[in-house]
């Protein structure tokens, strides 16, 4: 996976790279590494990462939009 795609895979997932590294439990440079393209990431996340963008790209236009604007009242 090429820096571009794995970032782009972050992004659709929201997730930052912060959390990516406390997921991973490695430390934030090596997924810093990965980000600019200074190391490839092993495989497996690769493949993880590519599975999980995929699936959330493909689901997005079925999220639940009946929840926008809602809020928790504590006195009902």
């Amino acid at each position: 996976m090429k820096a571009e795609r794995f970032n782009q895979a972050l992004k659709s997932l929201h997730w930052s790279k912060e959390t990516l590294a406390s997921m991973l439990g490695c430390d934030l440079s090596l997924v810093e590494a990965y980000a600019s393209g200074a190391v490839e990431p092993p495989p497996k996340l690769s493949a993880w990462l590519e599975v999980l963008a995929q699936l959330h790209d493909d689901l997005a236009d079925q999220m639940p939009k009946s929840l926008a604007g809602q809020r928790y009242d504590s006195n009902r």
